[in-house]
């Protein structure tokens, strides 16, 4: 039976710390978590770094269970060659973030635009206000406003409908109809695949607070890897 290596990959403005209640409680001591680099001033963590670190955990071979936060989901399937093994889960997720002609129900330009803005003059204040409308007054570190930057970049370019398109079946996503960052529709609009989503009640931080819904979500998923894989 092929190993499961699961990888995670935190959303804008967290890094890795944010899946230790969710790590914890699934007990998953082979996971590796990426850090794209949003908070800390030093340079040993960048989105360009996590994308190497990936084709790395790629090569040995093992099924990777990509399990990507908010931006990180969409980063993943951007990044991750996806073989037909492997699998990607999404928590809060979404396939592209900012509106478009083809994806109206996305975030306005403008809004990503002027954070972008705001990181060259205050970067404390876009992350504490990105925080609080999160739903936590807790931010986890000093912002890195580089690698921010190069994050809001991915949220108003990226667009992964299409990479998704082609891999039906191997993705799934768990949302929350309250989230404030994604809302119900840019979820719908984001997979077509309906069955792929599935709905809990909670905000844009599930991993954080409802971790029995994510570790449940979470184990099903690799149960069925691990099926697969026999």
């Amino acid at each position: 039976m092929m190993p499961v290596q699961p990888v995670f990959v935190h959303g804008w403005g967290f890094g890795p710390g944010f899946w230790a209640p969710l790590v914890d409680a699934l007990g998953w001591t082979d996971a590796c978590m990426l850090d794209l680099g949003f908070l800390g001033q030093g340079a040993t963590a960048s989105p360009a770094l996590a994308a190497r670190c990936l084709q790395a955990v790629q090569a040995q071979g093992r099924a990777v269970l990509g399990v990507g936060h908010s931006l990180g989901f969409l980063w993943l399937a951007q990044h991750m060659a996806l073989s037909a093994q492997d699998r990607l889960v999404g928590l809060n997720a979404f396939a592209a973030f900012a509106a478009c002609g083809s994806f109206p129900s996305g975030v306005p330009v403008r809004v990503l635009q002027r954070m972008h803005k705001g990181l060259s003059g205050n970067p404390e204040e876009v992350l504490a206000d990105f925080c609080s409308h999160c739903g936590t007054q807790v931010v986890q570190g000093t912002p890195n406003a580089s690698n921010l930057s190069i994050g809001l970049d991915l949220l108003i370019n990226g667009d992964v409908r299409p990479i998704l398109a082609a891999k039906t079946g191997q993705y799934a996503i768990l949302a929350a109809r309250q989230d404030p960052v994604v809302s119900a529709t840019m979820t719908e609009d984001s997979f077509v695949e309906e069955d792929a989503v599935q709905w809990v009640d909670g905000g844009h931080l599930l991993p954080q607070t409802n971790v029995r819904a994510c570790v449940a979500f979470l184990q099903a998923a690799r149960r069925a890897m691990e099926q697969d894989a026999k």
